[in-house]
């Protein structure tokens, strides 16, 4: 399902939520309405529902799809829980987002861990020196290549200008010696066979019935009509190589720096 956030305005209350007129008196002028489910056990069954629910399209871990990137903590029509249960609870009209069909309750602890996806790094120390890491990511790792931080950087994988707040450290360190163990959605590897037997690697950006455009392993890109191909091969691993190959000291430090990239806030 496609997540875009809102607030939703109706004529009657519905399920503990009020119209936009009455938000000031129901909840007041201070701040958002509690969650009830806001603690670990919320947070983890909801996470749980969320998987049921929302990953088809947000991906397992938030990072977005089909459906919009929830681990940058910024919602486009609000993320505040009210608004997040009513988005989820009603979905958008107009859009792909559908409603959520499920009790009252489980939406709520959907909404505890949505919230979380934008914060999982910053509740983590890392103990490497960011500044090694940084030398790292610019020059034996060649990570800039590929990545965008702060608008500096290739298109080929993910945006990594604020991942130290929406990743904990296990995950970054999982990301460098196995990369192929989770890849978000809109990078997973595509390969297409012409007729004339070239392979062209990379990831997918657009398809139709008649031709497919993709962004090739050297940042390229590239479009084939399908008729002039012989095979297109879907989800092959990821392009990123796994980093294996550096100490220790290397990853830990290359993890700090990752851990501290956290600029949308």
């Amino acid at each position: 399902m496609v997540f875009e956030i809102r607030l939703l305005v109706t004529g009657a209350a519905r399920i503990g939520l009020c119209v936009a007129a009455s938000v000031c008196c129901s909840w007041g002028q201070s701040g958002d309405k509690a969650n009830p489910f806001d603690n670990p056990e919320g947070r983890q069954q909801g996470q749980t529902l969320f998987q049921t629910h929302c990953a088809y399209c947000h991906g397992a871990r938030g990072e977005g799809g089909r459906g919009a990137d929830l681990t940058t903590g910024n919602f486009r029509h609000g993320g505040s829980n009210q608004e997040l249960y009513a988005t989820i609870h009603s979905g958008i009209a107009g859009t792909e987002m559908p409603a959520v069909r499920a009790p009252e309750d489980d939406v709520w602890k959907m909404v505890a861990f949505v919230r979380t996806l934008g914060s999982a790094g910053l509740r983590e120390t890392a103990t490497g020196n960011p500044q090694a890491g940084q030398a790292i990511y610019e020059g034996k790792g060649r990570c800039a290549a590929c990545h965008t931080i702060k608008g500096q950087g290739g298109s080929l994988g993910p945006d990594l200008s604020n991942v130290g707040r929406s990743r904990g450290l296990n995950y970054l360190m999982e990301s460098l010696v196995n990369p192929d163990a989770d890849v978000a959605i809109p990078y997973r590897a595509i390969q297409v066979v012409t007729k004339a037997g070239k392979t062209v690697g990379g990831i997918r950006l657009n398809e139709d019935d008649v031709s497919i455009q993709l962004r090739d392993s050297g940042d390229n890109l590239r479009s084939f009509f399908k008729e002039d191909l012989k095979e297109i091969r879907r989800d092959k691993p990821s392009l990123m190589p796994s980093y294996k190959s550096l100490s220790g000291k290397e990853l830990e430090d290359l993890v700090a720096y990752l851990s501290s990239l956290r600029s949308a806030q």
